[in-house]
């Protein structure tokens, strides 16, 4: 089958041309086939043939070489050899069409064993298909090998300061995210497992090899583990995320080298903070365990599920507020509020400023050791080496009344007044639908209602009983603490101070030394110190 503007015929006596009529052909083209097939013309006669006698079949050559008479099968093999195809320029003489054994064996000559496609070979002969470059033979393509990949599952970017509207161009650079909050048993990263290739087979039967996957190992670094499945990193503990080194390390401890500043942001931590320089004013330290602080810490706020520790000190500027659930230690207090659900020690000064401590309060370390100005209230104690001022700064003293304890009281008290106005509403109606019971008046509905009041006043009561006893337990808490608390100073007191224990006051009208403050039968007295 050819698609060309002419053909050539072999004769007994030589060979032929016919060129169609109305046809797109050039003399190059003719002149072409005919020197492939080894046949020498005139060129001036194919331009005559094209010119003047298209439409007639003309003798152009007395001669017949052997090869006019073949047809030539061109073998083709792609570049990634996987493929290879044969071009067929067919013979002169129609008798001599090649055979797909001809076509196979031309293939098998350039090495072409593998994948081959009979049925198209067939169908190239039988149609005869010439001038065509046509498909015989297919290998298998490799499948390249996909590499394992870790997908992090914590949202990193966040450490990156955002603008929540995008037509503000202003952005709070205290909330910089820089503390990333994990917790045990958190899923820190993933690993898709890799895919392994597969080799492929060119058609000369050689194979092709595939690219290999590469493996990745989960990112583990410290206090973090790897699940069963060796697919999930887990968070071992509680603490900040950090990448380091291109690992995952889950730290206890939250470090900052220098200030909490613009630098830093606000930090909010699951587990331990150290700053080893200053909490600048407006900053907030949160954590859930100890916080310690290297500088001095201004107008800020801090906030410890543990104990605070402040080696220079607060200068808080009647803005500072330092909250720890267990001892809060300073070198000193000034203008600040200060709240421990335990000890609060000072090693040399409070001055103007809002104590508050569930036990005892110290300030014992320095010199002086002053307390003046401002409120100070312990639980159980208040010791000082010098309380108050000459100038008779006003300074008041609160000792015997946890500040815990009586907020727990006054919240205990507060439920069970709630609960007896609960008791008594459905007591009234439980007694009224049991007088309709007497009159012979109640239906299902009610007595459903009845049974529901019933029990919902056993709840009550038991309720009742259990904050009652809460209540007892607290009074006696705070009457005990009133029993034993003491405000001890071992060196002066100024008049300016006022002493409160038990909701009676004793205001210091003159300076006072080596003194110890104490409840006893309902009033307060002092004794030297000792």
């Amino acid at each position: 089958m050819s698609s060309r503007p002419f053909s050539i015929y072999v004769r007994e006596d030589g060979v032929y041309l016919e060129v169609e009529l109305e046809t797109e052909v050039s003399v190059i083209e003719i002149m072409s086939l005919l020197k492939r097939r080894g046949i020498e013309v005139d060129e001036k006669l194919i331009d005559e043939i094209i010119k003047e006698r298209r439409g007639e079949v003309v003798k152009i050559s007395d001669e017949v070489p052997a090869s006019a008479k073949e047809a030539t099968i061109e073998v083709e093999i792609s570049e990634d050899g996987l493929a290879a195809s044969v071009h067929i320029i067919p013979p002169l003489d129609e008798s001599a069409w090649p055979s797909p054994q001809d076509i196979e064996e031309e293939l098998s000559k350039r090495g072409i064993t593998f994948g081959l496609k009979k049925d198209v070979i067939e169908k190239i002969c039988a149609e005869k298909i010439a001038h065509q470059r046509i498909v015989v033979a297919e290998g298998i393509e490799p499948i390249d090998g996909e590499d394992a990949e870790i997908k992090v599952k914590i949202d990193i970017e966040r450490l990156k300061p955002k603008i929540e509207d995008p037509s503000v161009s202003r952005v709070d650079l205290r909330e910089l995210g820089a503390v990333i909050n994990v917790f045990k048993g958190q899923e820190l990263a993933e690993k898709i497992p890799l895919k392994e290739g597969r080799d492929g087979i060119s058609v000369l039967g050689k194979p092709i090899k595939a690219r290999q996957a590469k493996d990745r190992n989960l990112p583990k670094g410290n206090n973090t583990e790897i699940a069963e499945d060796g697919l999930k990193l887990i968070a071992a503990i509680d603490g900040n995320l950090v990448v380091k080194d291109g690992k995952l390390h889950v730290l206890p401890v939250y470090e900052v080298d220098g200030d909490v500043d613009y630098s830093v942001g606000n930090i909010n931590f699951i587990g331990g903070v150290i700053v080893k320089g200053s909490v600048r004013d407006g900053f907030t330290v949160v954590a859930g365990s100890d916080i310690q602080v290297g500088g001095v810490v201004e107008a800020a706020t801090l906030r410890a599920g543990g104990k605070i520790l402040i080696r220079g000190g607060i200068r808080g500027m009647g803005k500072a507020y330092v909250e720890a659930e267990s001892d809060v230690m300073a070198l000193f207090i000034d203008q600040s509020n200060v709240r421990s659900n335990s000890n609060v020690i000072v090693e040399r000064s409070i001055m103007h400023s809002t104590v508050m401590a569930t036990e005892r309060i110290s300030v014992m370390g320095g010199r002086k050791g002053v307390i003046v100005g401002g409120s100070c209230s312990a639980g159980f104690e208040v010791s000082c080496i010098t309380l108050g001022n000459d100038i008779g700064t006003k300074t008041e003293i609160q000792v015997g009344v946890s500040p815990t304890v009586q907020q727990e009281l006054k919240n205990v008290a507060r439920t069970l007044e709630d609960l007896e106005g609960k008791l008594n509403s459905v007591e009234n109606n439980l007694n009224y639908i049991k007088r309709l019971e007497m009159q012979g008046r109640i239906d299902q509905s009610k007595k459903a209602l009845m049974l529901q009041l019933s029990k919902a006043k056993l709840q009550l009561q038991s309720n009742i009983e259990f904050y009652r006893t809460e209540k007892k337990k607290l009074e006696q808490e705070m009457a005990k603490a009133t029993e034993v608390c003491r405000v001890k100073v071992k060196g002066s007191c100024y008049p300016g101070v006022t002493i409160n224990m038990r909701g009676i006051s004793y205001i210091v009208r003159e300076k006072m030394y080596y003194v110890i403050f104490y409840f006893d039968k309902g009033e307060i007295k002092f004794t030297s110190y000792s």
